[in-house]
């Protein structure tokens, strides 16, 4: 019988064949693949996962080349259907669209080809790029962490690579969006994005599934850098619909004088975990990550996030805001630690929980660790249900009682979101008001 490490190995072996990678890439997987069994199982990960059928789910289709050409009809309805805004619009910089495992449509402007910003899918840049791709590909995860994170890297296929040179200023959100329109899947996308020194970029994420899915797993992966002086923004926006499972592998560096900025947005799905680990490795680096879930009926959540700090002066802030019904569960865990040498840091997170009603369970776990004496870290926590009070004001104003929810719900997340472009912003205001009329 074959050890996990053994099959992780062969179905990492037949990826790594149909997207005729270089030898680096290979030794990267197959390194995954053995530390798989060391490393610890995470919370999150099913009870009765099945490695086998997974990994062969994972490696089972041909790749695609992306058409040079139009969407095919059937997409262009599946992505209306979902709501994404319309993606040839004269303001956005470029797009890539995912379906299920391979990157079907691919659109940048010239402007920014002249500007030498890469926007491709990972699979074509692994063979085209190696010079940048190899530097950077997984640097930022680390396989140990857990047997997710290894087997992500192991089974890794598909996603979006964007590169913008040094100086180099984006005007408008690039944007990237992953579709699951099967049962079964296994989807193992890998987004990685480097803003070189001195540039900036937004980049949006959406993972979509526009029908009810039986069971999917979403096995996803992220890696930002920040590099000297950059600023780097990313917008994350999850809508699940039916039994999937949302456990992405994410890792970020911010270097000298850059700024990170991410947002995350989790609706819908059965079970998420997702702790992403970021190192702030250079001096004056600043991390904004902000996150927003929203769970309903028998979800289980892990959120929260690792930030490292690894250089004097810089500074993290870490808000989480979680709304809850029904019997939905969350466990955060923040944790902000300062590694020696690493003076004048000031870290700060927050974890803030809206129940509506009296079956969620909120548990929430701060951690801050400093190896130096001027570190200043800061936690803070609340978990509180919508205040009669409120509801009886706003009922008094003419609204409605399942109004006035909506509205006090929307007021608790808006902050988060508010500097998305309006077509999200207004997507996920919908998710919201439907979800919640569905009670």
């Amino acid at each position: 019988m074959k050890s996990p490490s053994q099959i992780i190995k062969y179905y990492a072996e037949e990826i790594a064949r149909k997207l005729k990678e270089p030898e680096w890439a290979l030794r990267k997987r197959i390194r995954a693949a053995e530390i798989y069994e060391k490393a610890p199982t995470p919370p999150w990960m099913p009870e009765d996962f099945d490695l086998e059928a997974f990994a062969s789910k994972a490696a089972e289709e041909e790749p695609l080349k992306p058409g040079e050409g139009e969407i095919p009809e059937w997409y262009k309805t599946i992505l209306e259907r979902i709501g994404v805004p319309e993606i040839e619009q004269s303001m956005l910089a470029g797009v890539t669209v995912m379906v299920n495992e391979n990157v079907v449509y691919e659109a940048q402007k010239k402007e920014l080809k002249r500007k030498g910003v890469i926007l491709e899918s990972l699979d074509e840049a692994v063979r085209r790029h190696e010079n940048i791709v190899k530097e950077y590909l997984h640097r930022a995860q680390v396989p140990e962490v857990h047997k997710l994170a290894a087997l992500h890297i192991a089974l890794r296929r598909g996603g979006t690579f964007v590169y913008v040179p040094k100086g180099v200023r984006v005007p408008f959100p690039v944007q990237a969006f992953f579709v699951i329109t099967e049962e079964q899947l296994a989807q193992t996308e890998h987004t990685l994005i480097i803003a070189d020194e001195n540039s900036y970029l937004h980049f949006i994420e959406g993972c979509i599934v526009p029908i009810p899915a039986p069971y999917s797993m979403h096995l996803g992966g992220s890696e930002f850098y920040s590099l000297k002086g950059a600023r780097l923004r990313i917008s994350s926006l999850e809508n699940w619909i039916g039994k999937v499972i949302h456990v992405p592998v994410k890792g970020a560096e911010v270097h000298e004088g850059a700024r990170l900025e991410e947002l995350s947005v989790v609706m819908g799905g059965i079970r998420v975990g997702m702790r992403p680990r970021i190192r702030l490795i250079g001096k004056g680096a600043k991390l904004s990550f902000n996150s927003v879930a929203f769970l309903r009926n028998e979800m289980k959540s892990w959120s929260g996030s690792t930030v490292v700090h690894e250089a004097p002066k810089t500074n993290s802030s870490i808000v989480n805001r979680t709304v809850m019904k029904d019997s939905s569960s969350d466990e955060f865990l923040g944790e902000i630690i300062v590694k020696k040498g690493a003076k004048g840091v000031i870290g700060h997170q927050a974890c803030n929980t809206l129940l509506l009603n009296d079956g969620a369970i909120n548990t929430t776990i701060p951690k801050l660790v400093s190896e130096v004496s001027d570190a200043d870290l800061a936690h803070e926590g609340t978990v509180g249900k919508i205040g009669e009070d409120q509801v009886f004001y706003l009922r008094s104003m003419g609204f409605a009682e399942h109004e006035a929810i909506q509205m006090l719900t929307l007021g608790f997340i808006d902050p988060l979101i508010q500097d998305l472009p309006a077509d999200y912003v207004r997507a996920i205001r919908e998710i919201v008001k439907m979800t919640l009329n569905a009670a």
